[in-house]
């Protein structure tokens, strides 16, 4: 198992909500896949899984939402 950076707890597959704060636009996904720890909750997502986020954030932005709140099911 792989030590946490921050405090050296163990890091372990799991899901994490990740929020975007763009000042008129307020992001929320939730179940984001991440590396977790299990210790100080500390999460970290991949590049696929960032992409996917920069992906939804754009859209948001086209629509001129002030709010978005999503579940990632993938």
């Amino acid at each position: 198992m792989e030590k946490c950076p921050v405090c050296k707890g163990e890091i372990k597959l799991g899901f994490t909500t990740f929020t975007v704060d763009l000042e008129e636009t307020i992001i929320v996904i939730r179940k984001v896949k991440a590396q977790v720890c299990d210790q100080c909750g500390e999460s970290w997502i991949d590049d696929s899984t960032s992409l996917l986020i920069e992906k939804i954030v754009e859209e948001a932005k086209k629509k001129h939402s002030q709010v978005e709140i999503l579940t990632l099911t993938a």
